[in-house]
């Protein structure tokens, strides 16, 4: 169940995150605290040992009752003679600069006790204490510090006069354990949660995609009438339905025209069929059966030229007719159809006219715009009708062209544009009903939109074909 997993993965995936994000905060925290303090023991060693250069001497001996500043901070010195004023080991001494010591390392063991046993009443709750002072070794170091000391002391020690100086103040480091503990408790204390919730979206989700999968079963198993986007897209999942449901309607679409399309080729071929079986038949008994056979082959002829047709059709849905596409101009293609059509509609008593509002110039097949034209005219000329007015007309990357037959009904307008699909009226005259479906093929070659309307008035028809303008070729 992808989902569930994918839910159980983020839900670990925030609490790492939240691990490592507490981490690098203790590592963040830890190190501001640590560069304060050592800007504060810099701080207290100048101070002190300024004092000490503007007396030119040391003390005799510390004040244990202060040995704490109001920061934190203590200091001892060790004299020339090796005498050491303050709680703080000879050893200690020998360092230079900033560094970390072990309470052990630094203090003499009677201050480093009276340390540790002040620290543990400090953690104690102050009304224990009932106004009285926590301890009496608490006179040695009396200062409350706000952060729990843990072993590491950083100190700060340097040459002054004769002498050396040293300074120190409690380590962090126990508070980067405490907030260690914090973060960790609450990694726990929302893992529970975090995978309960994860698991319910997972689960939501995991519904979703059960729902999907199941419509892909009916959808497999022919109910093209699923649908299984809801009412209202909320999210991707919800995104993805609708294009499922638009690709179903494709493949609906796509299986109710080639069911068309069959029946149309049965129906169309089983004519020219019938006629040549005839004449086959005829020619063996008739006077002259070279008459019959060439009535036999031009039904042959027929016959060829409908598959040749469909294949043409067939070959335009390749996009790789596209890498020979190249600019011409819209009008002169238009020009040169109605300068080979104007006798022919004339002779059936129609009149073509051309009309050239804009030219433009469009990226694509000339030849196969030209045969587009053609196709057009021709049906205008084989189905308006005697008398008929045909218009040519060009606007910008617009061609269209309008007759005053009988039209097209609007509820037939789509399916004329399929392969050897015709009108009840049109199936006594001559063709396939190929012309506008090569019309069609085409235009979608060209990446254009295809139009079937009324005409001027609302009489006849009008194919509206409008071009990309300036279509750069595509590579497929």
């Amino acid at each position: 169940m992808s989902a569930l997993r994918q839910a159980m993965a983020l839900s670990l995936a925030f609490l790492v995150l939240l691990s490592i994000g507490g981490l690098v905060l203790d590592d963040i925290v830890t190190e501001e605290f640590r560069a304060e303090t050592e800007e504060d023991l810099r701080e207290e060693f100048q101070q002190i040992s300024a004092g000490f250069r503007r007396d030119g001497a040391f003390p005799r001996e510390i004040d244990t009752a202060h040995v704490f500043s109001d920061r934190g901070i203590g200091y001892a010195v060790l004299l020339a003679d090796g005498t050491v004023l303050g709680p703080v080991q000879p050893e200690a001494f020998d360092l230079r600069g900033f560094d970390i010591l072990e309470g052990e390392a630094l203090f003499e063991p009677e201050a480093y006790e009276a340390l540790e046993r002040i620290f543990e009443l400090l953690d104690e709750d102050d009304s224990d204490s009932d106004g009285q002072p926590i301890a009496p070794q608490q006179e040695l170091f009396d200062v409350e510090f706000e952060a729990e000391a843990d072993l590491g002391w950083r100190i700060y020690a340097g040459p002054v006069l004769d002498g050396v100086l040293i300074v120190y103040a409690p380590g962090i480091s126990a508070f980067g354990s405490d907030l260690t503990t914090v973060i960790l408790f609450f990694v726990i204390l929302l893992s529970l949660p975090a995978i309960v919730v994860g698991l319910i979206f997972g689960l939501r989700a995991q519904r979703r995609l059960n729902h999907i999968g199941s419509g892909f079963d009916r959808i497999a198993d022919g109910d093209l009438s699923v649908r299984l986007a809801p009412a209202r897209v909320r999210d991707d999942i919800d995104e993805l339905t609708v294009r499922i449901d638009g690709a179903t309607e494709k493949l609906a679409a796509s299986i109710r025209q080639m069911s068309d399309f069959s029946a149309n080729i049965a129906h169309d071929l089983r004519t020219p069929l019938t006629r040549l079986r005839l004449h086959l038949e005829e020619s063996e008994q008739a006077e002259d059966p070279q008459a019959h056979s060439a009535a036999a082959i031009e039904q042959m002829d027929n016959i060829i030229a409908i598959f040749a047709a469909i294949q043409r059709i067939a070959r335009l849905k390749g996009h790789d007719r596209r890498d020979g596409f190249r600019t011409f101009s819209l009008a002169a293609v238009a020009v040169q159809a109605h300068d080979i059509y104007e006798a022919v509609a004339q002779d059936a008593g129609q009149d073509l006219s051309l009309r050239v509002e804009e030219d433009a110039t469009i990226q694509g097949d000339q030849s196969l715009v030209m045969q587009l034209l053609a196709n057009l005219i021709e049906n205008a000329i084989r189905h308006a009708g005697e008398g008929a007015v045909i218009t040519l007309k060009v606007v910008g990357n617009v061609l269209s062209l309008s007759d005053t037959g009988p039209g097209i009904p609007e509820d037939e307008r789509d399916r004329v544009l399929d392969p050897l699909y015709r009108l009840d009226r049109s199936r006594t005259t001559a063709g396939a009903g190929l012309g506008l479906a090569m019309v069609k093929a085409i235009a979608d070659l060209h990446e254009a939109d295809l139009q079937l309307m009324f005409g001027p008035g609302g009489v006849g028809l009008t194919v509206q074909v409008s071009f990309p303008p300036g279509m750069a070729p595509s590579k497929s």
